[in-house]
């Protein structure tokens, strides 16, 4: 896979679909998108760092345009304005060789698995990202934990600084 030529992908309201070729399958092997019925669906972060990094090119169903990073996000933003925050954790876990999933919700953005495990092991991590100085209710970082140690998983804080770097935070029970 040396040479990158981008795979064509299909903006349809605010999700990206691409074919069903050797290519996208080898994407899904790689814990890229999921396969709906005869396509793949690629969530909003997926979509920016494939485009980012050159492996596929989204087109606008209606005009058939090309759609650029920042195009995109504004059209994600729509849905989700926590969209920019998600992407920056996991284009920076996605360049540490982790593959990473979609969370379980109530705060947890994504299932993360370690190297080489991703469809032999369950995901050992589950992660929050949050901007710097963004402030987190103690309640929902309780409801987070408590939901991470009924699944065995190890919770995970990525704090994006504002250089746009990606700190990461190990959550932990605690008595006092």
């Amino acid at each position: 896979m040396e040479e990158k030529k981008p795979i064509k992908g299909l903006l349809v309201e605010d999700k990206v679909y691409i074919e069903d070729s050797e290519f996208s399958r080898f994407l899904v092997e790689k814990g890229y998108g999921e396969k709906v019925k005869d396509k793949i669906e690629l969530l909003p972060w997926e979509t920016l760092y494939l485009v980012a990094e050159g492996w596929l090119e989204v087109l606008d169903e209606k005009t058939s345009k090309k759609m650029d990073v920042e195009k995109l996000v504004k059209i994600f933003s729509k849905k989700d304005k926590f969209v920019w925050s998600k992407y920056l954790v996991y284009r920076d876990l996605r360049s540490r060789g982790y593959v990473v999933k979609l969370g379980f919700g109530q705060g947890i953005d994504f299932r993360v698995y370690e190297r080489g495990t991703y469809g032999k092991e369950a995901a050992k991590f589950l992660v929050c990202s949050v901007f710097e100085g963004e402030p987190i209710p103690i309640k929902n970082l309780v409801k987070i934990l408590e939901s991470a140690r009924s699944l065995k998983k190890e919770v995970v804080i990525g704090v994006i600084e504002r250089r746009g770097e990606v700190v990461y935070y190990s959550l932990s029970k605690f008595n006092l």
